[in-house]
């Protein structure tokens, strides 16, 4: 959590200033440095973006002005005459703020405290249980704060590390203390250990892997809850990460190939679910932040002093901004949601249109196989007819021209030249004949096509047409 804030603003003049704004939280004051935006140039700008913001020195020109305001929990941090574009920013930093302060007051609290135990541990030439035991509890009231994140890193790591500093001191009065927790730590070392080498030798042997990831997650989970040191709780997570990478392996190299499916519904389907993953994990972000936010409220009416109801009140109010920003945040996904979903619609119905335009296709696709088995049949029935009926006509004039050669045969060589002979005029008829059938055979082609299409969706014409 920062406590120094980089932001555009105007001051009374309306005029555009670089605001320099960071939190004494010792003091409970803000300290506000307007900067011209003549004096402020790229460079300058980054460094105090990336190195003043961040806690660095970075020098503030002579013709910035500089105000200080006090902090509150209801009035704003900014002067009236000073106005922001990001108004959201400054009320997010205030509620901030005013935790900062009250949980440095805890902190400052407990370092008291704990200087006192420090100068009672040190006087100390033989191990006292009694002041072990008030370091312990003076110890779990930090925990809890630190579990209610109360207290910031910094003043939370440096009690803890004080404390743990005079628990060593203590421990080396508790002669085998040491030994007696590693040798505690090793048994159950290789308690985990010959389960996890257990379950890799199954995941081996081929067998079912969802029992044995299963057991590899309540053997995760077991050995969280124990106490080992940490050389040993570094040896099993690395066995548990092995056994676990296994497992991953194995199912990907058992996948089938080819099955991904890259269609535009799956394609959709797939960034549905990745959306309605991240609606889920967003409501139960905010489902968290709302019972963070009935937990503290339960507390304020437990607590020890007004110093620790106060930060609990400037908590909740962190927490509601938190809930704001996330809410906006959900909103848009919800947005993006229904979208998706008129999209798989549509998607969906394109694809049941063109599933049934090529199922429709394939039906006519059959009728018009059946029509040009139809011609061929028609045809070669028609030619078996014609050739049939000229070839009676052909013998019966072969017949009539030997007997006139018989009869004329000084004559025939000249009405042979002068007169097309029956030959011609029966190749005439033969050919007429044959044009008369290919007209039949067209017509009853168009009639079957209309046919065909009758079988089809009536509308699909239209439909084509429109799409």
């Amino acid at each position: 959590m920062r406590s120094r804030l980089v932001i555009w603003g105007s001051n009374a003049q309306n005029e555009k200033v670089l605001l320099a704004i960071h939190l004494d939280a010792d003091d409970n004051k803000v300290h506000i440095d307007c900067i011209p935006e003549k004096d402020v140039n790229e460079e300058y700008y980054n460094q105090m973006m990336t190195v003043w913001r961040e806690g660095g020195d970075v020098a503030i020109p002579s013709s910035s002005e500089h105000r200080i305001t006090e902090l509150t929990a209801s009035e704003s941090i900014l002067p009236d005459d000073i106005k922001v574009e990001r108004g959201d920013m400054i009320q997010r930093a205030q509620m901030e703020w005013h935790f900062v302060v009250l949980s440095t007051k805890l902190y400052k609290n407990y370092k008291n405290e704990l200087d006192d135990l420090t100068d009672k541990v040190k006087r100390l030439e033989l191990f006292d249980h009694k002041i072990w035991d008030e370091l312990v509890g003076f110890w779990e009231p930090i925990q809890k704060h630190i579990f209610d994140r109360n207290l910031f890193k910094d003043h939370s790591d440096s009690l803890k590390a004080k404390v743990n500093s005079l628990f060593d001191e203590l421990k080396v009065l508790r002669k085998n203390m040491d030994s007696e927790v590693k040798q505690k730590s090793r048994e159950i070392l290789e308690s985990f250990k010959g389960q996890i080498e257990g379950i890799q030798e199954r995941i081996l042997g081929g067998s079912a892997l969802k029992p044995l990831f299963d057991d590899l997650k309540k053997i995760q989970n077991d050995f969280k809850q124990s106490n080992v040191t940490r050389e040993d709780r570094s040896i099993i997570m690395k066995k548990l990460d092995e056994a676990f990478e296994e497992i991953r392996k194995k199912r990907q190299n058992g996948a089938p190939a080819g099955t991904e499916d890259n269609t535009d519904a799956n394609r959709l389907n797939k960034r549905y679910d990745g959306l309605i993953q991240a609606i889920q994990k967003m409501e139960q972000s905010i489902a968290r932040d709302q019972k963070d936010i009935e937990f503290e409220n339960k507390r304020i009416a437990s607590s020890n002093g007004q110093l620790e109801a106060q930060i609990r009140v400037a908590k909740i109010r962190m927490i509601e901004e938190r809930i704001k920003s996330k809410q906006q945040k959900l909103d848009e996904l919800l947005l993006t949601k229904t979208k998706l979903e008129k999209a798989k619609n549509n998607t969906k119905k394109r694809e049941e249109k063109l599933a049934e335009r090529a199922k429709n296709q394939e039906l006519i696709d059959q009728e018009k196989a059946k029509i040009i088995n139809k011609i061929s049949e028609e045809i070669q029935t028609s030619q078996t007819v014609i050739s049939d009926e000229e070839t009676a006509k052909l013998k019966k004039a072969a017949d009539e021209i030997r007997e006139s050669k018989k009869t004329k045969s000084a004559d025939a060589t000249s009405e042979s030249d002068s007169n097309p002979s029956n030959e011609t005029i029966e190749e005439e008829t033969i050919s007429e004949s044959t044009v008369e059938t290919e007209e039949t055979v067209m017509e009853s082609v168009d009639e079957l096509l209309e046919e065909a299409k009758e079988l089809t969706d009536p509308n699909e014409e239209t439909k084509e047409s429109e799409s």
